[in-house]
């Protein structure tokens, strides 16, 4: 068989009742890399790093960090490209783009930075932005990999800026946040995007696991362009799409003019499935079996130089009289529940922002039963005592906020001492 994205489809309830009123129904669509053979080309990385280097990364952050710089060196082959730039209130190339061929020189010249200064990430993100622009190529992946300890002053609408121009040309972003000090949201802002996401370190020791980490996963990138294409039959429409794995994340998308709902999905890799949960509404329907949508997947395999591939199913539900009876099916219930303590804990900040702190409370503590109810019982006790403390003092800690922030998502680098 050719290489290719399976699809499977779960219904949250395969059979719904008869009803004068329209209906939601959830479904399940799990996909990941089938028969992709050995012979695969591996497509050129094109990396740079940018590094936060202000004065509160001394000591161990910094070694770690430079340890973690070397040590993604040693793995990259000579087809790929990389390139360094530190930052603290201004952006240093220490290596500039080129084909790794002398890795020594290059591990020699990440031991030469030193921490001192301020945080200005916008000098950072515009000199890396320059630099990895020098090596793109059509059929390679180019990524910045962003680290930082501390909020940037002043430069929050550059950023911003930066981050869009980047994305528009085809650049991916991973911006990691170290300790507590860092503003999460303009970084989720500034992830916001296709091949771009933010997680959370919270131990200086993981950090060359988790640059080695997303380095197998930019260099495991098989399908590029990854397209979702809904095709809803009669009145039947869209409610919300959202990636539940590796992480929780909303997904916007547009109708093009055959009615078609279509959202770019980006770059996928081979090693990584991919989990989506839609919520359609549905009209009243006749008895009997009845189509919902057709849904399509639509990507490039460069690696085989096969382009404009396609995975594609029909979605269809049973229509009975009585249905009632019928339980939602678990592994959609698991992820549904994981999505609403998502989206609660998400309000519940926004509530906190507004001055809503006894809303804010409210949504806290549902979304820390939804967390108890899949088995998070460490993040379920952390909301829990979040919320306590924000009935009692109205106020909360900025570590538990980014880990509740970051671990509903599942985008907590690594877990959190007990």
């Amino acid at each position: 068989m050719a290489a290719s994205i399976a699809l499977q489809t779960t219904l949250g309830r395969n059979v719904i009742a008869k009803s004068a009123e329209p209906q939601i129904v959830y479904l399940l669509l799990e996909t990941k890399a089938v028969d992709v053979p050995a012979r695969a080309t591996k497509l050129p990385l094109n990396l740079c790093l940018v590094l936060d280097r202000s004065s509160s990364m001394r000591g161990p952050r910094l070694y770690q960090v430079k340890e973690a710089a070397q040590k993604i060196v040693e793995q990259l082959s000579g087809q790929d490209s990389f390139s360094l730039i530190s930052f603290n209130d201004r952006a240093t190339v220490v290596i500039q783009a080129q084909r790794v061929t002398n890795k020594a020189e290059m591990k020699a010249e990440i031991q030469t930075i030193e921490a001192a200064g301020g945080t200005e990430m916008a000098t950072g993100l515009e000199i890396g932005l320059q630099e990895l622009q020098r090596t793109m190529v059509g059929q390679g992946v180019s990524r910045m990999l962003l680290l930082t300890d501390g909020q940037t002053y002043g430069d929050e609408e550059r950023c911003l800026q930066l981050t869009r121009r980047a994305q528009e040309r085809g650049i991916g972003l991973t911006i990691f946040g170290l300790g507590e000090e860092w503003n999460e949201d303009l970084l989720q802002q500034l992830a916001n995007q296709e091949n771009s996401s933010t997680r959370y370190i919270t131990s200086v020791e993981s950090i060359a696991q988790v640059f080695g980490q997303e380095l197998k996963r930019m260099t495991s990138i098989f399908a590029k362009g990854v397209l979702v294409a809904l095709k809803f039959q009669g009145a039947s429409k869209l409610r919300s799409l959202d990636r539940v794995q590796p992480f929780i994340a909303p997904l916007s998308g547009k109708q093009d003019r055959s009615g078609q709902f279509l959202a770019r999905l980006g770059d996928w890799s081979s090693d990584e499935p991919q989990t989506f949960l839609i919520e359609v509404e549905v009209p009243p329907l006749a008895l009997g079996e009845q189509p919902l949508f057709n849904l399509e997947l639509r990507y490039d395999l460069p690696g085989l130089n096969m382009r404009d591939q396609n995975s594609s199913t029909p979605v269809t539900i049973k229509v009975q009289e009585d249905a009632n009876s019928q339980t939602l099916d678990s592994t959609v219930k698991q992820w549904l529940e994981r999505l609403v303590a998502y989206r609660q804990q998400s309000r519940a900040w926004q509530d906190i922002q507004a001055g809503r702190v006894k809303e804010g409370t409210s949504r806290l503590q549902v979304a820390s039963q939804r967390m108890a109810d899949v088995g998070e019982h460490d993040l379920a006790q952390m909301m829990q005592k979040e919320a306590l403390q924000l009935e009692q003092t109205g106020n909360t800690s900025a570590g538990a906020r980014k880990r509740i922030k970051y671990g509903t998502r599942g985008l907590v680098a690594n877990k959190p001492a007990k």
